[in-house]
């Protein structure tokens, strides 16, 4: 996996929420796979949050999101402010056969994307 960064917005994240009919805010990231190609990817939470006319709802349990790379990048529609805005990443992103071990980091506000494929519990 490479390093990703996308630098903030101007939206607040009730802004973000707020434009959203329909939708689930994700959090704490728990299982993630990419393709050796980087073309696929899946990634799953431990929670996240319904969105239903732009006001967050009920908790929803384990939801997952896949796509193809270029297909949910084309589809980012609205990136947070400065305050939204994290840094994480792994010491151990691994890969090959061989297994192959790389640290890797992630810093980005939160972001919007459409028409992603959203599946799990209660997703």
């Amino acid at each position: 996996m490479a390093n990703l960064n996308i630098e903030p917005g101007d939206q607040s994240l009730d802004g973000l929420i707020g434009n959203i009919e329909h939708g689930i805010l994700m959090s704490s990231n728990r299982s993630w796979s990419i393709d050796d190609a980087r073309n696929k990817f899946q990634f799953g939470c431990e929670w996240g949050q319904l969105i239903e006319n732009g006001e967050l709802k009920g908790v929803v349990k384990n939801p997952n999101y896949r796509a193809i790379s270029a297909q949910f990048w084309k589809n980012l529609s609205a990136v947070g402010d400065a305050s939204t805005f994290k840094v994480l990443g792994t010491p151990n992103c691994g890969k090959g056969e061989p297994n192959q071990v790389i640290r890797v980091g992630h810093a980005s506000p939160a972001c919007v994307f459409a028409n992603v494929d959203v599946f799990g519990e209660d997703a």
